[in-house]
């Protein structure tokens, strides 16, 4: 029933709602909570006490902290919906700014709230003096103009701090993500890029106003639109954060120039003659260097060289597979199978009988018996004219089948007298054979990279080698069926295979094979 309750409903609580007593408070801990059930302020604040209690020294003990009154209430904001309690922590202190980060980190570990799960996240510590000082400024400055306005209009004489106070009144939000710029940021086109608004009231103090704060050390977008036009000398921390910064602005922004705080120095705590220092020593992007880290005392120029090695060596490899794909041997036969048919298709049509092949010796191969017949009396005719070059040949002249092996080979050797480009006629087509899929991808995995695959009667692949040493590993081979090679079939290859079991071989060609063993059938990639 209480959780039916609390489910349709939207509860909101403040612990001991009182304000926060901002006359010790320095700092606010402010942390989200999520937790796995419907729970109580007073659950979330004693699972809070509970486990930190005796985590860490009496010095930081939550509860010795509150007697002493360097920390304050702890005030609780949660929703429960839907069987989950969310909401925020919120804790004032009065500690040092090393103690109340120990703090915050420790309200983190709290992990259980009551008999449900619990997950704590720090969200922000907020500096509230930065209020105070904010209204400070404010007050002194409307002080100073009713003093100029109303007491000595023409009185110069004001203290140096509430000068600079008025100066730091001065810091413009810019756009809607409230960019911290200095009052000349629009109308100037040199800006310095610093890392957060305390930076922006620091330069501000010293005469330097046209600033502009990243706000951390993530560059956005469009703060990168409104600076792309203008000159950026970035000035940056002594420490790891602004190196993290200059990194990235390598990849994202134009910078022209760097300046950099002394070596662990912020920019926000220099003084006027070390900011003026080092707008005296800025140097070009590629000459600034790095202070922290691995990279310490790199220049950015070095820097960046160090990838180029990186990058040719992509591009090598890339290039050696383009070529290694230009080499890939073309399927043999399937080039040759349409000139072949042209040849065929082409030879009777501008050779029709004339007096050159009037000779039985000038027939051709492929031509039926039915031809010869029709063609007696012109081969009758040149058994009477040609009667001086009989005696070239040895055997004599016979009109019977027997001769027509040597009118092959006499045609072959007279290829320009009958007007062709090619030797002979092909005697047989490329036979095709079916293979089952996994053979077919294997062949198409290993062509052209002198490699070896063996299978046993399950189709499972028990051997891959490369070609140079099959023989070797064939030894260890045991229940092997098929074997597909991206090499050359040859005699001794069958006959291992055949001592193994072996009983099929596809290879990328065949060999000169003096005997094939019985029981093995070889297959050549072109036929696939």
């Amino acid at each position: 029933m209480n959780t039916e309750l609390h489910e349709a409903t939207n509860i909101k609580v403040k612990f001991m709602g009182a304000k926060t007593d901002t006359s010790t408070t320095k700092y606010e801990i402010r942390a989200t909570f999520e937790i796995e059930g419907v729970v109580e302020k007073p659950d979330i604040i004693g699972g809070i006490y509970g486990q930190t209690d005796g985590l860490l020294s009496e010095n930081l003990d939550i509860r010795e902290l509150q007697k002493t009154g360097r920390i304050g209430r702890i005030n609780v904001e949660l929703k429960s919906r839907g069987g989950k309690t969310t909401g925020k922590i919120i804790i004032p202190s009065s500690l040092s700014r090393m103690e109340t980060a120990i703090l915050a980190a420790t309200v983190e570990t709290v992990d259980r709230v009551g008999p449900c799960s619990c997950k704590v996240q720090l969200e922000e510590i907020v500096d509230v003096r930065i209020n105070k000082r904010q209204s400070i400024v404010d007050r002194a400055s409307e002080i100073i103009r009713q003093w100029d306005q109303n007491v000595s209009p023409f009185s110069s004489s004001i203290t140096l701090e509430v000068e600079k106070t008025a100066k730091t009144s001065q810091i413009i939000s810019l756009g809607e993500e409230g960019f911290s710029v200095g009052p000349s940021f629009e109308r100037q086109k040199k800006v310095v890029l610093v890392e957060g608004r305390a930076d922006v009231v620091n330069l501000l103090k010293y005469g330097v106003d046209n600033t502009v704060a990243v706000n951390g050390t993530s560059v956005p977008q469009k703060l990168l639109d409104l600076i792309k036009k203008k000159t950026v000398t970035a000035f940056l921390d002594g420490d790891r954060g602004g190196d993290l910064i200059l990194k990235e602005l390598l990849q994202v922004a134009k910078v022209d120039y760097v300046a950099r705080a002394p070596k662990g120095k912020e920019v926000e705590d220099l003084s006027k003659e070390e900011v003026e220092r080092a707008l005296k020593e800025v140097v070009s992007l590629d000459e600034a260097v790095f202070l922290t880290g691995t990279d310490e005392g790199t220049t950015v120029k070095d820097f960046l060289d160090q990838d180029k090695p990186k990058k040719k060596e992509k591009t090598r490899l890339s290039k050696a597979k383009k070529a290694l794909k230009k080499k890939e041997p073309k399927p043999v036969g399937k080039p040759s199978k349409k000139p072949i048919e042209k040849k065929i298709v082409e030879k009777p049509t501008p050779k029709p009988p004339t007096k050159k092949v009037t000779e039985p010796k000038s027939k051709p191969v492929g031509r039926p018996p039915s031809r010869p017949t029709d063609r007696k009396p012109p081969s009758r005719t040149t058994d009477r004219r040609p009667a001086d070059r009989r005696p070239t040949d040895r055997r004599p002249p016979s009109r019977s089948t027997d001769r027509r092996p040597s009118t092959r080979s006499t045609d072959s050797r007279r290829p320009s007298s009958r007007g062709t480009s090619y030797s002979r006629p092909p005697r047989r087509e490329i036979r095709k054979v079916e293979l089952p899929e996994h053979l077919t991808k294997t062949i198409s995995e290993i062509k052209t990279k002198l490699k070896v695959v063996v299978f046993d009667e399950n189709n499972k692949e028990i051997l891959r080698s490369s070609t140079a040493s099959v023989y070797d590993d064939m030894d260890k081979l045991e229940n092997g069926v098929t074997l597909v090679i991206d090499g050359v079939i040859t005699q001794r290859l069958l006959e291992r295979a055949k001592a193994k079991g072996i009983n099929l071989v596809i290879g990328a060609r065949k060999g000169e094979i003096t005997k094939k063993p019985t029981g093995i059938k070889i297959v050549e990639f072109k036929q696939v």
